[in-house]
């Protein structure tokens, strides 16, 4: 329970951050951390992790795309970490899609601590987006 507490505390600052110092990106790419853990949430309370959790990977597909659409609009370097390791989730979820005995603890694991590089990235980038000026990557 604590572990979700912290979670949605470090995503809160996060958006938090974004909405007050980041850019349109920064704040697009906090909201689709924030959407996408509330969806996570409602519609997987209770995610067993014994087999593919589809519902969770359709989820992160689409903040893939999401964060794949702020790389293609910007021309800085800090979407595409986001999205890289978003792209490491999705190949969470492939992974157990194919080879059914990975075990469900490692599996979970994966899928819930990727999104903590996700959300530093875009406080750093949210805190830095006004420091910026001009410099391009």
């Amino acid at each position: 329970m604590w572990t979700v507490a912290i979670y949605y505390g470090v995503l809160l600052l996060t958006v938090a951050v974004a909405v007050f110092r980041g850019g349109s990106l920064e704040r697009w790419a906090a909201y689709t951390a924030l959407i996408a853990s509330v969806l996570t949430t409602i519609i997987v309370p209770n995610p067993k992790w014994t087999d593919i959790e589809y519902n969770i990977f359709a989820i992160d597909i689409l903040a893939l795309i999401s964060f794949w659409l702020i790389a293609l609009k910007t021309q800085r370097f800090w979407p595409y970490w986001i999205t890289g390791w978003q792209l490491i989730a999705i190949f969470g979820h492939v992974q157990k899609l194919m080879f059914s005995e990975i075990l469900e603890r490692p599996y979970a694991l994966l899928s819930m601590y990727i999104s903590y590089p996700i959300l530093f990235v875009i406080l750093y980038a949210s805190g830095s987006a006004r420091r910026r000026g001009d410099v391009t990557a």
